[in-house]
């Protein structure tokens, strides 16, 4: 794990202002205020005023300074802003109301839409709503007194409709902003746990350490998966995103209401929480990482790692000066926590060897049936464990990290072959192995040599299996083709190696994945790609099985589709040989 400096992103930071305005926005409300003063003052030499009117607006522009000096307090009343809507309301309509005409004086109610945008941007949509009415409303006023003196009313009216549809800006401003703030929350938040990103956690601690008034303490809890690549190996993608989906769930539920949780990496997280001198908050911070490594997860048996760290917060400096700190020092924790790991493999490796020296798994067998007429002809061996340490497919690649794959797959495979020979003598017997056996060991030598004489066996190779070698693989095939061992590719459909695993072993068997036949009865879709995989295995001379077939829909099917036997639950569950009832074969073996 490296830590990565977090620098601001300007447009992000921007997007995601606080309701509070910033510097520059006082500046520039400071600004308006006093230009619209100004304004006031340049009607008083003008004739258009009524007698009196220019000592108000002379009053009125002289507010402007003060009003203007309050935006660069540092602390200012409660509720300000909106004070700030009321009183350009009041001056607004102070100055039309000493025009001497109501129809000149309409154009001045522009300032009004100046106010609503304000309004919009610096306090609630109440407000803004009660200013535009009480706008909508003068304008109504001076629209009935220009009629009153003599106006037209058309030209009254076409000014009236154009200085109230200026007042719809601010309500498209607010919803166009609430979009942007969206997109910007979306942009900041990791899509698959919800936490924040990296981008995210930065702008949210700088929010909150600008709250601050004095130095406080930053709570960081990093949480890293040490072993979430080999999680997805073993269990696959599905239960990783679920552990993910789990970390982040537990930061969200249990963590300070407070601190803020992001997902930094694809197996990293931080949570960091501001608290002020007293530290009252930093045995709930300590209660959160033991828990996180002390507390099985529900979706997988992963390693989660957790580092506490402490780092004094100046509000006056970078926030990303802190942040990268907090990551600095996690990450030295994290290594030392790492080096305590090397053990686990050798417990590993101990209880791999130990189930193999005591004769290997238990097996069982199921049947595997023609699919016109369901007779049983042959069997696939499937490995049983002892519980509690994951399924057949977690036994096998635990035993792959530790070197002792080959080992137990001959296990297996020895075991299926003594527990076999109860099984019909005509029926074939079918068994899993990997590329790396197939290669290392004289695998048609221990079929022929210690099964029964007369018995076809068969040898599947699953296509998420990865082979390195097809010249090696070549070779090995050929001589248990020799032996008259049968070659089956099994899982087509769902592997990486695509059409070149079954174009370079030339399998005698095809076995469609139960993935693409579950519910081939009613999606077009897998149906297709059964119908490609059939027409395949014929042009190639290769006998095709479904698996998985639990449906009398799922088995109609594979008869319309051409599949020459089928396995599933339908047929037959998996169970130990002397359980199975012996029928006979009355078609022959593949």
């Amino acid at each position: 794990m490296r830590s990565q400096r977090i620098s601001p992103d300007p447009v992000l930071s921007f997007l995601a202002l606080t309701p509070r305005p910033a510097e520059r926005s006082r500046a520039v409300i400071a600004g308006i205020t006093v230009l619209v003063g100004v304004a006031g003052l340049l009607l008083l030499p003008s004739d258009a005023l009524r007698p009196g009117g220019a000592v108000w607006i002379l009053l009125f522009s002289a507010t402007t300074v003060p009003v203007a000096v309050a935006w660069f307090m540092t602390t200012r009343p409660r509720h300000f802003e909106t004070a700030y809507v009321v009183y350009a309301d009041v001056g607004v309509i102070t100055v039309v109301a000493m025009y001497d005409s109501a129809f000149l004086s309409m154009p001045a109610c522009a300032v009004l839409v100046l106010v609503s945008l304000f309004a919009a941007a610096f306090t609630d949509p109440r407000t803004l709503t009660l200013h535009v009415v009480f706008s909508c409303g003068a304008l109504v006023v001076l629209a009935a007194v220009s009629v009153e003196q003599g106006t037209e009313i058309w030209l009254v009216l076409s000014r009236t409709l154009a200085l109230m549809s200026m007042f719809a800006t601010p309500f498209v401003i607010r919803m166009y902003v609430s979009y942007l703030r969206r997109q910007v929350e979306a942009s900041q938040r990791d899509p698959l746990t919800g936490l924040l990103t990296r981008r995210g956690l930065y702008n949210r601690v700088t929010s909150q350490s600008q709250s601050v008034q004095s130095r406080s303490t930053a709570l960081g809890v990093f949480v890293e998966i040490a072993d979430f690549a080999d999680a997805e190996q073993r269990f696959g993608r599905g239960s990783g995103r679920e552990v993910l989906e789990e970390i982040a769930e537990r930061l969200t539920t249990e963590a300070p209401a407070d601190a803020v949780a992001a997902r930094l990496s694809t197996s990293q997280f931080l949570c960091v929480l501001l608290v002020g001198p007293d530290g009252s908050a930093d045995r709930a911070m300590r209660d959160l990482a033991t828990g996180l490594e002390s507390t099985p997860l529900r979706s997988a048996p992963v390693t989660v790692l957790t580092g506490s760290v402490v780092e004094t917060v100046d509000p006056h400096a970078d926030v990303g000066t802190t942040l990268h700190h907090l990551m600095t020092r996690a990450e030295a924790t994290m290594q030392r926590r790492h080096a305590t790991r090397a053990s686990a493999s050798a417990d590993l490796r101990d209880r791999i060897a130990a189930l193999i020296a005591s004769g290997g798994p238990n097996i069982v067998f199921q049947p595997v049936c023609t699919t016109d007429t369901g007779a049983v002809v042959g069997y696939e061996a499937l490995s049983r464990f002892p519980d509690g340490y994951g399924s057949p497919q977690t036994w096998f690649t635990d035993a792959s990290t530790v070197g002792l794959r080959v080992d137990l797959e001959l296990s297996a495979i020895h075991a299926a072959i003594t527990a076999s020979s109860v099984l019909p003598p005509g029926a074939f017997v079918a068994v899993n192995t990997s590329a790396d056996t197939i290669l290392s060991t004289d695998l048609a030598a221990d079929l022929i040599g210690r099964g029964d004489r007369g018995r076809r066996w068969i040898v599947e190779v699953t296509e998420h299996d990865r082979i390195d070698d097809y010249d090696g693989m070549g070779v090995a095939v050929e001589m248990l083709r020799s032996a008259g061992v049968l070659i089956s590719v099994d899982d087509v459909g769902t592997g990486y190696s695509g059409l070149r695993q079954l174009v370079e072993l030339r399998p005698g068997v095809v076995k469609l994945d139960a993935s693409l036949v579950r519910g081939i009865d009613t999606d077009p879709m897998r149906r297709a790609a059964a119908v490609s995989i059939v027409t395949f295995s014929r042009e190639i001379g290769a006998v095709c099985i479904f698996e998985g077939v639990e449906t009398a829909e799922e088995l109609a099917t594979a008869r319309e589709v051409g599949a020459d036997l089928v396995q599933g639950y339908l047929l037959g569950r998996p169970a130990p040989a002397s359980e199975l009832l012996v029928r006979d074969t009355p078609y022959p073996a593949p």
